[in-house]
């Protein structure tokens, strides 16, 4: 490395003014000589497309609101503290194991007086049912760890996080983020990889289920209301575990059990991204809905894994926490090489002395107080809580580190987040950690993260090979995966009635734009009474979804407000079936299944939602050719995402199910357009009109001219819509395929007997069949006619199968309920969630990794 090398201006700046410690400027001169060539526009430019890509994978909203912001400079960890700080953290691991095999065995730690009991079993995260667990579903397993240096160079132990590790899945995406911006830099430098660890946690899962032959694994969260719902996501796409919530899980006689599309489906592991207290609503008394009913039953007959165990969040509890130092010398004779934030009793500080301190209770989580700022509130409280009852942490002045902001670096306080795994008595550490600001330093209401490179001194480090599987074992775990929760398939089959009914509503919009602009150039009846027909259908919402039935006496009779038509199809969200909600289904749809989609398939979901954001500077000063350029743009993205759909998700994750409501919405909406544009005889320049409005808004201008060359008329144009099967985008070519893609679905009925399903589809397929080019004839005496009896019968048979997809395949298990009929062991579900760096926070307050949602996330 040059120590020499010529610093640019918003690099020098920055150095010249830091007093950070000289180890730590030895660091930010060891990775800004690497940095040296990058002007502050070049860096600005990484740091924009970090948010695009951070963006992409959904951990950042599109507005200025999102949550998280990735910093382009990382932060770099040398070799001599980062060897210190693993053996910190593997002596806490194997510390934490033995203290929660205790707690829920001897109970030495009790007995001997090294935590209080008093204390312990009066705070709320307490877990009394915890210990009628055996020792095989007690201990640490994946754990996190907030580690904060101070201005003097010296490492403190914020919080342990032994529920779930959570940030995990964040700092993985930040790796693969920071890898493609920053990948010359990274090279350089020599940084660890961090897969091998995510290799080591699925073999330690697998030991988990040695036994059994094809064990099913899912990822337990919350669902896409909890605000880190994305990680979780992205793990259980990068480790290709199937992502669940507690109302796709049941309890069927001792036993976990998942409903798929084709019925029940056991479950042997759980990697839970829930807390303890609210996991099982039928023994604990916390009310949960995203609990399952009768899982600790199931956890205590060992036949679900529960991973991490219940019970960890024992480790937060103040009366543990702040006595692990004497855990540690009871067990091990030896001292934290960690130390903690120095805790004393309440009686112990004078006024005088509050400002470098935080008050906090033993039994109460709620109660934190900052010494500079709550002054009167502590005095009060001294006044009213019993002094036994609370204590005081000394807080840490935290070392900064810089952040790039505005063009230029900015020092804020940072915390490390670090990640290890216990595992058949060894413990994994993750080479690398998220940092992240606390909230009293965060800008913009934003949490800052960085990625953090290790030091690494020699040669890059050998990938250590995967764990060998045997043949059969692969095919089991291949067999596994392919299961489709019925709440998954369900997401799925709205999402492609979304795409396909945003791809409708935008072809009509432009074919509308089209005629009523022509109407200054062709200004005949014919075209003037085509168009009003076509505009009465889309103002009554005849023609867009919900497809609801015109009445005759309200159809349009007003040749103006055609433009004012148009901007509420795009952004008025009082139309169901309008621009802008179903492009916002879309999006929502998506964000619901973003653990099957491809990185391609979202960044195509994150430009919709960038257009759908425009869609409210749109108005009526808008010039008319902007608005088809916003179309245009919009229905290529829509095609696009079809088509990254149709090339990356596989019939087993579900792709089918997108096909089916796809076909099926495409079905409807062309019913629809028939019914109200072309079942009755009109004049035949106005008929031809409307016939060429259908044909373009359903793509077949081209081929019914090239088809029919000869003679095209009314007859023509229905033959070529409704009866030919061979046809893409007709009504007989939808419906067979639909039928071929319910053959992907789990027939129910006994054997020689047909199904629900298949009943109405050959029912539909019989009445396009039987059809001819004469029951298209609408001039005939017939009343009504064949066309107006075929559309009817079509029109009743799919909503029939409508119906029966929601009733017999989109159907999952309830979730739990809170029961009033007594008094006993009824909690309150005023529940607030804590955002990541609430939760690890100095000298702000620690609070442990069980956090909850709010009230309007619960859904009883």
């Amino acid at each position: 490395m040059s120590e020499d090398f010529t610093m640019p201006e918003w690099l020098s700046s920055y150095i010249n003014s830091s007093t950070a410690a000289d180890e730590s400027k030895r660091l930010l001169n060891t990775l800004f000589s690497r940095l040296s060539g990058l002007n502050s526009d070049e860096l600005s430019f990484r740091a924009n497309e970090i948010r695009r890509l951070m963006r992409n994978s959904g951990f950042a909203d599109i507005d200025e609101h999102q949550n998280w912001q990735l910093d382009p400079l990382p932060m770099l960890i040398s070799s001599q503290d980062w060897e210190m700080l693993s053996r910190g953290i593997e002596q806490r691991v194997l510390l934490l194991n033995k203290v929660l095999l205790d707690l829920n065995s001897d109970r030495q730690t009790l007995t001997n007086g090294v935590f209080s009991t008093d204390h312990l079993m009066r705070h709320p995260y307490y877990l009394a049912e915890s210990h009628t667990l055996s020792s095989l579903n007690n201990g640490v397993f994946l754990s996190a760890f907030d580690i904060a240096q101070d201005v003097n160079g010296e490492y403190f132990m914020l919080n342990d996080h032994c529920q779930f590790p959570r940030g995990l899945g964040l700092l993985l995406e930040n790796r693969i983020v920071a890898r493609r911006v920053m990948s010359e830099e990274f090279a350089e430098c020599g940084v660890q990889r961090i897969a091998g660890f995510f290799e080591q946690l699925q073999h330690a899962i697998d030991q988990e289920t040695a036994a059994i032959n094809d064990p099913r694994i899912v990822i337990l969260c919350r669902g896409p209301d909890d605000q880190y719902y994305s990680e979780q996501a992205y793990l259980a796409t990068y480790m290709g575990y199937t992502l669940v919530r507690s109302a796709d899980l049941t309890v069927r006689k001792g036993q976990v059990w998942l409903k798929a599309l084709d019925g029940l489906r056991k479950v042997d592991v759980i990697l839970r991204w829930i807390e303890d207290r609210f996991l099982d609503s039928l023994e604990q008394v916390d009310y949960s809905a995203f609990g399952i009913p009768g899982l600790i039953h199931a956890v205590r007959t060992q036949n679900v894994v529960l991973l991490n165990p219940l019970g960890n969040g024992a480790i937060q509890i103040p009366a543990i926490k702040n006595n692990l130092h004497r855990a540690a010398e009871f067990f091990d004779g030896e001292s934290l090489l960690l130390r903690q934030q120095e805790t004393f009793p309440a009686e112990n500080l004078t006024q005088s002395d509050w400002s470098g301190y935080e008050l906090l209770s033993y039994v109460d989580p709620e109660l934190k107080y900052d010494g500079e700022k709550d002054a009167d509130a502590i005095a009060n409280t001294l006044q009213t809580v019993a002094l036994t009852d609370l204590f005081w942490r000394k807080k840490v002045n935290l070392s900064h580190t810089p952040f790039w902001h505005d063009k230029g670096l900015v020092s804020k306080p940072v915390i490390m987040r670090c990640y290890a795994l216990y595992s058949q008595g060894q413990v994994f550490i993750l080479p690398s950690a998220m940092c992240f600001t606390p909230k009293a330093a965060r800008t913009d209401g934003k949490t800052e993260i960085k990625d953090t490179w290790v030091e690494t001194i020699g040669p890059p480090q050998e990938r250590a090979p995967s764990i060998p599987k045997s043949l059969q074992s692969d095919a089991d775990l291949a067999l596994v995966e392919g299961l489709l929760p019925s709440r998954t398939a369900e997401n799925l089959f709205w999402l492609g009635c979304a795409v396909e009914r945003s791809e409708n509503v935008i072809r009509l919009v432009r074919v509308f734009i089209d005629k009523f602009t022509e109407l200054a150039i062709y200004p005949d009846e014919a075209h003037r009474n085509a168009l009003l027909r076509f505009k009465s259908g889309l103002e009554q919402q005849a023609l867009i979804y919900p497809y609801l039935t015109p009445d005759a006496a309200k159809i349009t009779v007003n040749e103006g407000g055609f433009k004012e038509l148009v901007i509420s199809l795009i952004n008025d969200n009082s139309f169901a079936g309008g621009l802008y909600s179903s492009i916002n289904m879309v999006v929502q749809s998506a964000l619901q299944v973003r653990e099957l989609l491809s990185y391609d398939s979202l960044r195509i979901i994150e430009s919709l939602e960038e257009e759908h954001h425009e869609f409210s500077t749109i108005t009526e000063q808008t010039p008319t050719h902007r608005l088809q350029s916003t179309l245009d743009k919009l229905i290529g993205l829509t095609m696009a995402f079809n088509g990254s759909i149709q090339d990356s998700l596989s019939k087993s994750n579900g792709a089918f199910m997108i096909e089916i409501g796809r076909r099926l919405e495409r079905s409807k909406q062309l019913v629809s357009m028939v019914q109200n544009l072309l079942q009755f005889p009109l004049p035949e320049a106005e008929q031809q009109n409307v016939l060429e409005i259908v044909l373009v808004a359903q793509v077949s201008a081209i081929t019914h001219r090239r088809r029919y060359r000869a003679f095209q008329s009314l007859e023509t144009g229905l033959e070529l819509l409704l009866l030919d099967a061979e046809y893409p985008r007709s009504l007989a070519h939808q419906i067979q395929k639909i039928t071929e893609l319910c053959e992907s679905l789990p027939v129910s009925a006994k054997p020689g007997f047909l199904s629900t399903t298949e009943k109405i589809l050959l029912q539909l397929k019989a009445s396009f069949a039987l059809a001819d080019r004469q029951t298209l004839n609408i001039n005939t005496n017939q009343a009504p006619s064949g066309l107006v009896s075929l559309l009817k019968s079509v029109t009743s048979q799919l909503q029939k199968f409508s119906e029966m997809m929601q009733t017999q395949y989109f159907s999952h298990t309830k979730p739990a309920s809170q029961l009033h009929w007594s008094g006993i062991g009824t909690a309150s579900v005023q529940i607030v969630e804590k955002p990541i760096d609430e939760e690890a926070t100095a000298p702000l307050a620690s609070a442990p990794d069980a956090s909850s949602p709010n009230d309007s996330e619960v859904k009883k």
